[in-house]
Order: structure tokens, then sequence, then C-alpha cells
């Protein structure tokens, strides 16, 4: 496994962290300050604190776990791409897409700049 693939490897397991803890505000400042996301069902939103409101929307659905699987990174330079799978238990069922994620190195850290995602299933 290459350095760079360790290193978001990381801060994906922190991600699954803060989601699961149920902390939207650390699962946010994962997130670069000048973020877009664009997931399944919801409107777009930019910037960390869309990214918060996500977050606390899934948690207001009763997010129970993520489990996050990453099958692809690569990059080079101050930006990374990942590719991969997740799960999440909601309080209404289980629902399960693909993802890819656009990382930012800022100041030394590794930030989602983009957060597209799909549902593949859901029994919510």
């Amino acid at each position: 496994m290459s350095d760079l693939e360790q290193e978001i490897k990381n801060r994906e397991a922190e991600l699954e962290k803060q989601v699961n803890a149920g902390n939207a505000k650390g699962a946010a400042e994962l997130y670069d300050p000048d973020c877009t996301m664009i997931l399944p069902g919801r409107k777009e939103v930019k910037g960390r604190a869309g990214a918060e409101e996500v977050f606390q929307q899934y948690m207001a659905e009763g997010v129970k776990s993520v489990q996050i699987i990453t099958e692809e990174v690569n990059g080079s330079g101050d930006w990374a791409f990942e590719r991969g799978n997740y799960q999440m238990e909601l309080g209404s069922g289980p629902v399960s897409g693909g993802y890819l994620l656009v990382w930012k190195k800022i100041n030394g850290t590794w930030l989602i700049h983009n957060d597209c995602s799909t549902v593949n299933s859901s029994s919510a």
C-alpha cells in the first residue's frame, strides 16, 4: 500500500469514527472549507457548514453506523481521489452505494474537496 493510500484511508477511518459517534461537526471538519457535496436525493451543498448540515440530517434520520470500503486511491502532489463503497444503517433500514471523493491537501492535511455518491440499494 502506498503512503498516499494509507494517509487517505486513515482520514477515511476518522470520518467513519466521527459519523459512528454521532459527531456531525467532527465529520464536517474533515472537509475542505470550500467543499462541494453532491449526494443522491439531496440538494448540492457547499462549504464546511453545508457538510455539517448534511451530517446533522443523517443523525436526525437515525444513522446507526456507517462502513466505508476504499477500493482505489490515486493522485499526486496536493490532489488525490478515492473511489469505493459504503454501507449505512439508518433508523429506516440499510442504505448502500458507491462514492467518489476528491481530496485536497491544505496546510499538510488531507481534506475532502468534492464528495459525490450514489445509492445502489435502500430500504429507507
